[in-house]
């Protein structure tokens, strides 16, 4: 449905609109394909502050504009009443808020609201914690990535859903957090579980614009920006004039902060998104245990342990004291020395009775010290074998873990066979289910393995 431009002319007359400002605003809304929604089936009218585009606005000037404000045309409403409703600023268009203002958290919270609902759903609340890291690095962390490509959202908002999937990750505000946000954020190579840090991320997606501004890509809104706002001048060096959009603004400012990396790139290499976080984050050294925590033939599970572990980050006794959780520190496993991640992992006479037992199913040396440091002095020549003892160490450390904690509530233990029988199984389900390609030496050696007991 469309608005004849007589009755639109007459309308803007009626209401005493100077005859400059409504040639101008028809000459714009005939070239401007921001006008579109005005004329499409959903065409609302406004109360309040009706934005202009930045070439009416330099023409006419602000006094026009603000003489343009809180008009409503009884006329135009009972003329076109099926077809138009009066609304307020800011509204929904293509799924985002549409305002001439700058975004306040109140127009930005539906995207908490969303994360909030995912979580609620009843499969979400029984994953683990292997699931919740996927379902927050691979959904929750995400469902803000089509705002962030086109606003800097508030950084209120983006924080509430950060706060919002750390307490998921650790099943409640209230306990404590095992390891920091900030070090979970980090690339897996380097410490963390991959997650996104939203407001870098959001920086870096805004960086793509600055980037195309840049090599003048032939887009209409490029060509635009060189010849409203910049008329010539170097991007580079450019700075806003007092009075510009909230959201122009926004883009100079993202320029700012990837200044040194993006012109100091060359013009021929092209921006990616992932580039420009990685720079904005500075995330350390690689770790030397990533190759087999962050094995694929891991399971989940036991992954997301094992991650734990090797950093010391697990609720033992000796931490507990330190938090005054508890006032007595003993081993529940050998019950005669204190327990500590050195000592569970593999100083304790329970774990390291089985340590011995996995090592003599798999046929290798496992030293019984300095176990997370094996995979550089492993001497096999399959990386798929290194894979395979990664995957029953991980096992190994998880089922210890659960035994300590049962026989923490029910003071129960399992015999070493028993557990290490139950890490053989882990292991062998997993590669049936993973269904790898061996070579001939390795499978003969995966066979051997079926064969064999481990107690």
């Amino acid at each position: 449905m469309s608005i004849p431009w007589t009755d639109t002319w007459l309308w803007w007359n009626a209401n005493r609109f100077q005859n400059l400002f409504v040639k101008k605003l028809v000459g714009a809304c005939l070239i401007a394909t921001i006008y579109s929604v005005w004329c499409s089936r959903n065409l609302c009218y406004f109360e309040g502050v009706m934005p202009l585009p930045a070439v009416v606005m330099d023409r006419v000037g602000r006094e026009i504009q603000t003489r343009c404000s809180n008009v409503v045309s009884s006329h135009i409403l009972g003329k076109y009443g099926g077809w138009l409703s009066r609304g307020r600023i800011p509204f929904k268009y293509l799924g985002v808020s549409i305002s001439p203002k700058r975004l306040s958290v109140n127009d930005c919270y539906c995207l908490v609201d969303k994360v909030v609902e995912r979580i609620r759903s009843m499969g979400a609340k029984k994953l683990s914690y292997a699931g919740r890291v996927v379902l927050i690095s691979s959904v929750l962390s995400h469902l803000h990535n089509y705002w962030a490509r086109i606003f800097i959202l508030p950084k209120t908002v983006l924080n509430k859903i950060e706060a919002v999937c750390r307490a998921y990750l650790w099943q409640g505000s209230g306990k404590p957090a095992l390891v920091s946000w900030a070090d979970i954020c980090r690339d897996k190579k380097k410490w963390g579980l991959g997650f996104q840090r939203l407001h870098q991320w959001n920086v870096a997606a805004l960086g793509k614009y600055v980037w195309l501004i840049e090599m003048k890509v032939d887009h209409l809104w490029v060509r635009w920006i060189h010849a409203i706002y910049l008329k010539g001048q170097e991007w580079e060096f450019y700075e806003p004039k007092h009075g510009t959009s909230w959201a122009w603004r926004k883009i100079c400012w993202v320029k700012n902060q990837l200044r040194q990396f993006l012109f100091g790139q060359g013009s021929n290499v092209e921006y990616s998104i992932n580039t420009g976080y990685s720079w904005l984050v500075d995330e350390g050294a690689r770790v030397r245990w990533f190759p087999w925590v962050g094995s694929s033939l891991l399971i989940p599970r036991h992954a997301f342990m094992l991650w734990l572990v090797v950093q010391g980050r697990l609720l033992t006794q000796d931490r507990l004291m330190r938090m005054r959780i508890c006032q007595e520190n003993c081993c529940f496993l050998c019950g005669v020395d204190e327990e500590s991640h050195d000592h569970l992992f593999f100083r304790c006479q329970y774990s390291l009775r089985c340590l011995y037992l996995v090592r003599d199913w798999l046929g290798i040396v496992l030293p019984a010290t300095g176990i997370f440091d094996w995979w550089v002095r492993l001497r096999m020549r399959s990386l798929l074998q290194k894979q395979i003892v990664a995957m029953t160490v991980a096992s190994l450390t998880y089922r210890l873990w659960m035994a300590r904690n049962v026989c923490r509530v029910d003071r129960v233990l399992p015999t070493p066979g028993v557990l290490c029988s139950n890490v053989c199984n882990d292991v062998l389900l997993r590669l049936a289910v993973c269904d790898v390609a061996m070579s001939p030496s390795v499978r003969i050696w995966v066979q051997g393995l079926r064969g064999r007991t481990c107690y």
